[in-house]
């Protein structure tokens, strides 16, 4: 069963050069107790996606149209006053830089006792115990003197820990992790990556996933959705997206797979680079988005618009050669 749903969503952004379609038509579920990754470019819609399910946009930024479905209630038709009862109780945020996030001239204690304070009503001695607690919870060692301390005193691993102690204080049914390892390296971003997992099966939260890294993808989620202007071009469970034997894939997924570095690749042979960039939101190319970085791209890519179609049960794909045999030979 769905916790959340996103149906049709729109979220478009004015500007004064005109209208910034963002989010253009986004649809993916969430389902109780499973991690669903959004992956993709920076400047494919993931995190606007992410953002407006909490109506946490930049004061430009309005849902157009389309419904965000969450435990049986559209949050597109909920208000901002209602909404805040709702961040960080029902759904809360890892943001992706916790040095930004976290407010560094409060102690780590003031700031993870928020949400029992505002969300539980507890006293404040009764939230500094329970902070200790979180932070004991997330692995960090002597929680009782890193609870006195500011921000700028942690390491990044530290800190980020700090984020997902504060996220998980009133285990909130749905946790929107917004690429929160990309600031670490590869030693602290495993770890807190084993940390969420763990977090997620003790306390059965779910957890949407948002990243540009397909191995942090395969390592965590259930579900993939593949993002790219705004639009959602894949969605797969994830042993489909990752499987070898997969048939199909749209030729953004397959980009995307063959710049992981492996420990097969021989030595001196370069990754395959997709080319060019994600066009700019006010500059959107005719017919296919994709087809102007497409190797497989034909007339008809770059003059008609594809459809989100299922090539397989539950895998959908926006592409007109989903089929990797097919398009590889020429079509």
């Amino acid at each position: 069963m769905a916790l959340l749903e996103l149906r049709d969503l729109h979220t478009f952004f004015t500007t004064k050069k005109g209208i910034i379609k963002a989010v253009n038509g986004v649809s993916y579920e969430v389902e109780a107790g499973k991690t669903l990754g959004v992956v993709g470019e920076s400047g494919s819609g993931k995190s606007v996606s992410a953002m407006s399910i909490i109506k946490l946009l930049d004061g430009n930024g309005y849902i157009n149209s389309g419904e965000v479905i969450f435990d049986g209630k559209d949050l597109a038709d909920v208000s901002i006053k209602d909404m805040t009862k709702i961040r960080g109780n029902d759904i809360s945020v890892i943001f992706q830089e916790p040095m930004t996030s976290l407010n560094p001239v409060f102690t780590v204690e003031r700031q993870v006792s928020e949400p029992f304070i505002i969300h539980q009503r507890m006293s404040k001695k009764a939230a500094a115990k329970k902070v200790v607690e979180m932070l004991r919870q997330v692995n960090i060692p002597n929680p009782e003197a890193v609870a006195k301390q500011y921000p700028h005193q942690l390491s990044g691993g530290m800190r980020q820990r700090v984020m997902i102690a504060m996220a998980l204080a009133c285990k909130p049914k749905l946790l929107i992790a917004d690429e929160p390892t990309t600031a670490l390296d590869v030693t602290i971003q495993a770890q807190i990556l084993k940390l969420m997992n763990a977090l997620k099966k003790e306390n059965g939260t779910s957890i949407l996933f948002i990243t540009h890294d397909l191995g942090v993808i395969n390592e965590m989620a259930d579900d993939v959705a593949v993002m790219y202007c705004g639009q959602v071009v894949e969605m797969a469970p994830s042993r489909v997206i990752f499987g070898k034997e997969n048939n199909y894939s749209h030729p953004y997924t397959e980009g995307l797979m063959y710049s992981i570095p492996r420990l097969d690749t021989p030595t001196g042979v370069r990754l395959e680079a997709i080319p060019g960039a994600v066009p700019h939101p006010l500059d959107l190319p005719k017919g296919c988005k994709f087809a102007p970085r497409c190797k497989y791209a034909t007339d008809k890519c770059r003059n008609e618009e594809p459809a989100l179609v299922e090539v397989e049960k539950g895998h959908p794909i926006r592409c007109f050669y989903p089929e990797k045999g097919v398009r590889a030979n020429g079509k």
